[in-house]
């Protein structure tokens, strides 16, 4: 059965990248949904024409004690560009740090808590926000981290990271048109794929019974696939007129595993990748850490496989 809903699984997280010295330089899709500034309009110091006139003088005093502080913490009101007024919201962001402990980025999620507060009247929700605002940041954080250490240059780090945090972002946007439901699979494939450019097709073929993946299986699912369609789209099935993706998934015996197969053919590989990169470390150890999941990989000779087999606790299966 789906978990309970919670006051807070409706609440718009809006993440943001900042550079070193504050200025933002990356918004995620619901930032520009919820404020009605555009990435380009949002970039740098624009961000604040989102905010309450009168809270722009405190936040960028609040941006000057981040650094010493370890941290931003601040309450301020920003515009709900569809109903046409401003809400109260609660920002967080934390720094990223090079090997010489200087801050080369900041990683931010602002999160509505006026509803919250108005509907709740009492401390319990607000400590659940936290809690999720939290383990957002924990997510990209880690994301950062990971692709910091698999890139050559900043060049790489920045494209890698843009494309890893849309990912986050169109799973969490999905999420909060019903987040007590879980993602159907299909359309978080489709989705992932499409943002990719890749229909399904002649050359692509979707296929499988109606399943339901739980939110927090969901993210890093999502994760997994951006990884597999982005190696396909510069390496693989994705990148060449004759190759072929399959994706299937069934679920195991009674109900106690779904399996999901990625399948490229019409490819020739001679050598598999030689570094092992962050998709695979998504692949094979997050995956395996968070859900329980077994992962094999293998280059064929006609191209890429991989099986992924989540626990039926992972899962709801539809009617």
């Amino acid at each position: 059965m789906p978990e309970p809903s919670l006051p807070v699984e409706g609440i718009p997280q809006l993440v943001w990248r900042a550079d070193a010295a504050g200025a933002w330089i990356w918004t995620s899709p619901q930032w520009s949904d919820y404020t009605g500034l555009s990435p380009q309009e949002s970039r740098g110091d624009g961000w604040l024409a989102a905010l309450h006139p009168d809270d722009r003088a405190g936040q960028v005093e609040e941006w000057r004690r981040a650094e010493p502080q370890g941290g931003l913490y601040s309450s301020h009101r920003l515009f709900d560009a569809e109903a046409m007024c401003y809400r109260r919201f609660q920002t967080h962001a934390t720094p990223m740090r090079d090997a010489d402990g200087r801050i080369f980025e900041w990683l931010g999620s602002s999160v509505e808590v006026e509803n919250l507060q108005a509907e709740a009247g009492r401390e319990s929700p607000l400590l659940e926000l936290r809690h999720r605002m939290r383990n957002t940041l924990s997510v990209i954080r880690s994301i950062a981290r990971r692709t910091a250490r698999t890139s050559r240059t900043l060049k790489s780090y920045s494209m890698h990271l843009e494309g890893r945090l849309d990912a986050v972002a169109r799973i969490q946007s999905a999420l909060m048109r019903d987040a007590t439901s879980g993602l159907d699979l299909a359309e978080l494939i489709a989705d992932e794929l499409l943002a990719h450019a890749a229909r399904e097709g002649n050359r692509l073929r979707i296929r499988g019974p109606a399943v339901r993946i739980r939110p927090r299986a969901a993210e890093l699912v999502g994760l997994a696939v951006h990884e597999l369609a982005t190696n396909a789209v510069k390496f693989g099935a994705l990148s060449r007129p004759d190759a072929h993706l399959a994706i299937d998934w069934k679920v195991t015996g009674e109900a106690d595993a779904l399996d999901i197969t990625w399948k490229e053919s019409g490819m020739r590989i001679k050598t598999p990748p030689p570094k092992r990169g962050f998709g695979l470390e998504v692949l094979q150890d997050t995956m395996a850490y968070e859900l329980k999941a077994e992962t094999q990989i293998a280059f064929d000779p006609d191209g890429l496989r991989c099986a992924m087999v989540l626990p039926r606790e992972n899962i709801w299966l539809m009617a």
